[in-house]
C-alpha cells in the first residue's frame, strides 16, 4: 500500500507525519477549547480514541479506523493503537510552529524502535533541558511556517518521551522547551474575534478547525472556488448524542450574503433529495434529521445518525 511504501523509505518526520495524517480523514482528557488553542493557530486536531472505543456510538467508527488505519501503523512500525494511544491533540502556530501530544501508555518497546527508525535513516542527537530529555531529527535550518498542515514538520522535527504517558513533537525547539515546562500542554489564548472557531460538545470524538486561504488559493474557477474565496474558516466535530453519532460543521463567510445564499442553496438541496426514491432509507433519515441555519456571517449545520450505517458507508 502507499503508505506502508512510504514508511519504508522515509525518516521519523514522515513518520509522524503519517500517523497525524492517519486521523485527519475522521478530526487532553476532555475536549480542547478555545483556551487550549493558540489564537494564532491556522489549523487544529483533537481526536479522543479512547471515547471511541467506550461508547456505542464510537465504537462502530473506530472499528472502521482500526480496519483502514491503525492495523497499518501496527504491521509497520509496531505502534498497537487499540493499547498504545488514548488521544492526539494537534495544532500549527502562525509562528511557533507545529505542536503534536500523542497521550496513552506507549510501550518502551514502541519508544524504542521509534528511535531505531531515526538511528537508520536520519541524524539525530539527544538535548535537554531542565530535567527532561528530547530528541532532534533531520535539519536544523529554520524554517517559516506557511501554514499548510504537517508540511511544517517536513525537514526535521524535534520529540520526547519525557512526560509520563505522552509523545510530545514539535516543528521548533523552543515549543518542545515550552511544553516540557508546562506538563504537555501551552495554554491557548482564550479567543477573540478573529481567533478560529472551536466546537465543542460533552462526549466529543473529533474536533478540527482550519483557516482557509490556502485552499482558496489551490482552486479553480466556479461555485466551489468562490465558497473557499468567501469562507475563512471552517470548523467540524464528531460526538456522541444519546448513543448516535452527532456531526456539525461551521463556516465562516466573508460575506454574509454568501452565508445566506449557501443556506438557502443547502436548503434547497435537501428538499430535493428527500423525494428522491431511489436514496437508501437510512440515508433519507439522515437527510431528514440535517439542519441548517445561519447567523451573521457563520453557516451552521448539523446532523445526527445510527454510527454502524456510517460504517457500512465508509465499508463500501
Amino acid at each position: 500500500r502507499q503508505t506502508a511504501t512510504i514508511l519504508r523509505g522515509h525518516t521519523m518526520t514522515r513518520l509522524t507525519t503519517l500517523m497525524l495524517l492517519g486521523l485527519l480523514p475522521l478530526a487532553a482528557a476532555a475536549a480542547v477549547s478555545v483556551d487550549d488553542i493558540p489564537n494564532d493557530s491556522t489549523w487544529y486536531l483533537h481526536a479522543d480514541l479512547a471515547g471511541m472505543r467506550d461508547t456505542s456510538s464510537g465504537r462502530d467508527l473506530y472499528g472502521w479506523l482500526e480496519g483502514e488505519v491503525f492495523a497499518e501503523l501496527n504491521e509497520e512500525i509496531g505502534i498497537d493503537v487499540n493499547e498504545e494511544v488514548d488521544r492526539v491533540t494537534a495544532y500549527s502556530d502562525r509562528t511557533a510552529g507545529i505542536v503534536a501530544v500523542i497521550e496513552g501508555p506507549l510501550r518502551k518497546e514502541t519508544r524504542d524502535r521509534m528511535l531505531a527508525l531515526v538511528a537508520l535513516q536520519s541524524r539525530y542527537e539527544i538535548r535537554s533541558h531542565g530535567d527532561y530529555d528530547y530528541y532532534f531529527a533531520g535539519d536544523e535550518t529554520p524554517r517559516k511556517p506557511n501554514g499548510h498542515p504537517l508540511d511544517d514538520l517536513g525537514d526535521s522535527l524535534y520529540f520526547s518521551f519525557a512526560l509520563p504517558g505522552k509523545l510530545i513533537v514539535t516543528s521548533r525547539e523552543q515549543q518542545m522547551r515550552t511544553l516540557l515546562e508546562r506538563q504537555g500542554r501551552i495554554p491557548g489564548g482564550g479567543g477573540h474575534s478573529g481567533a478560529l472557531l472551536v466546537l465543542s460538545a460533552d462526549r466529543t470524538f473529533v474536533q478540527a478547525g482550519l483557516r482557509t486561504e490556502e485552499l482558496a488559493e489551490d482552486a479553480g474557477d466556479g461555485w466551489d472556488s468562490n465558497i473557499l474565496r468567501n469562507t475563512e474558516q471552517a470548523a467540524l466535530l464528531i460526538a456522541d448524542r444519546d448513543g448516535l453519532l452527532a456531526v456539525e460543521a461551521q463556516l465562516r463567510s466573508r460575506d454574509p450574503r454568501m452565508a445566506q445564499s449557501l443556506h438557502s442553496v443547502i436548503n434547497g438541496l435537501i428538499s430535493l433529495q428527500v423525494f428522491n426514491s431511489e436514496l437508501d432509507p437510512e440515508l433519507v433519515t439522515l437527510i431528514n434529521n440535517t439542519r441548517v441555519s445561519v447567523r451573521d456571517a457563520v453557516l451552521s449545520i448539523s446532523t445526527v445518525f445510527d454510527a454502524g450505517h456510517v460504517a457500512r458507508l465508509l465499508a463500501d
